[in-house]
């Protein structure tokens, strides 16, 4: 078949001797590899908090409750002092500390709006989302105290009452649930699946620019006046392209799983088959891309001009609910987006089912941009 004559030829011309294979696919794969692991290994730390409850009452035991069930933290209760609390900070033995004054419950029940004391070294997302916790439970038991106080007859506020008022509200009767699909965390840390996307395609791009060098060396010219079909040339180079990026992907997703342990719950095969769907899609835009320029420099500067931008509105270095109404309008029609969701659902529990809609989609943007590639990826345009 003539087409895996040209297949063979691209994926010789990529890895075929020993200094091709290492540059052009060992030494990018294992780059990109340690640089998710690591930043992986940084992402699953959580930070250190340093609680001292100093208080024996109800309510700063409810405050020291609601800060134990956040998972996003590692609870570190402690008996220090207030100054030894921000040693701990200043020393880097804790990423924060808070510090539950011994009057916390007396003021309250007083009527007094009482306070925890959060200790930071400087402000970051993390801490300014624990501060606006802290603020949120200080405010939630002040209004139950003010609420079980007018309730009685008598002045103050009646304990009884008070921890029966928290405990249902530590148990509420009504939950939110997504009854349609389970959602992993992807799409809200989307950094290291960004990554993954973003290097493929600038994979995918090196390959067709040896399909751009045959077009300005004229050797495209010179296959098509053989006896050979245009599809057969056109398959064939999207045919190499693609198993040099299956050999690409399959390395950086061995060392990922196996070396590195980044898997996010979702099995081997499952995220290949993903990131072969998305391959498919990437190759349909390199050879889009590559047919409406007229040398490989120009293909250089066209792709930096869309690979970047592309995965940046797709999702891929931050949360796409961020960003504006129409730029997560304009996301649609990046396949990243697409590919980051499918991914998602997976590591929420999904099946392949809950992801047929987002393949489908990669799929039509695989197959629409292969056949424009085709058309117009011809010898007839030289530099």
């Amino acid at each position: 078949m003539p087409s895996l004559h040209i297949a063979a030829q691209l994926i010789r011309r990529t890895m075929g001797s020993r200094r091709g294979l290492i540059m052009n696919v060992l030494i990018p794969a294992i780059i990109l590899s340690i640089m998710v692991g690591l930043f992986a290994s940084l992402e699953g730390n959580k930070a250190v908090i340093a609680v001292n409850n100093t208080d024996t009452g109800i309510l700063a035991a409810y405050l020291a409750s609601a800060i134990e069930k956040e998972s996003l933290y590692e609870i570190l209760n402690v008996s220090n002092s207030e100054q030894e609390l921000k040693n701990l900070v200043i020393d880097g033995k804790a990423d924060a500390a808070i510090y539950i004054p011994p009057d916390f419950t007396a003021k309250m029940l007083e009527g007094i709006h009482a306070k925890a004391s959060l200790y930071q070294m400087n402000k970051q997302l993390w801490n300014a989302s624990l501060a606006a916790m802290l603020a949120t439970e200080s405010d939630r038991l002040f209004a139950s105290v003010g609420l079980v106080s007018s309730a009685g007859s008598e002045a103050g506020a009646d304990l009884a009452k008070l921890e029966a008022l928290l405990e249902a509200q530590a148990a509420p009767m009504i939950v939110a649930e997504n009854a349609e699909m389970q959602l992993g965390h992807i799409v809200s840390n989307p950094m290291m699946i960004g990554l993954i996307l973003m290097f493929l395609m600038l994979l995918v791009s090196q390959s067709i620019g040896f399909v751009m060098e045959d077009r300005e060396q004229r050797t495209m010219a010179r296959m098509f006046t053989a006896p050979l079909r245009s599809m057969d040339i056109a398959f064939g180079n999207f045919m190499g392209s693609m198993l040099v990026g299956t050999i690409q992907l399959v390395i950086v997703l061995s060392l990922l799983y196996f070396v590195f342990g980044y898997s996010h719950g979702i099995p081997f095969g499952a995220m290949l088959l993903v990131l072969e769907f998305f391959l498919l899609a990437a190759v349909g835009v390199a050879s889009a891309i590559a047919g409406l320029v007229r040398n490989s420099t120009q293909l250089s500067q066209i792709n930096n001009l869309v690979i970047t931008p592309s995965c940046m509105i797709s999702g891929c270095f931050f949360p796409l609910s961020i960003l504006p109404d129409f730029m997560q309008k304009l996301a649609n029609f990046t396949p990243q987006k697409w590919a980051i969701m499918a991914i998602d659902r997976l590591g929420g529990g999904g099946s392949f089912s809950d992801i047929s809609l987002q393949l489908c989609i990669l799929l039509l943007f695989a197959a629409v941009l292969l056949a424009f590639g085709s058309v117009v990826l011809r010898p007839n345009r030289t530099s």
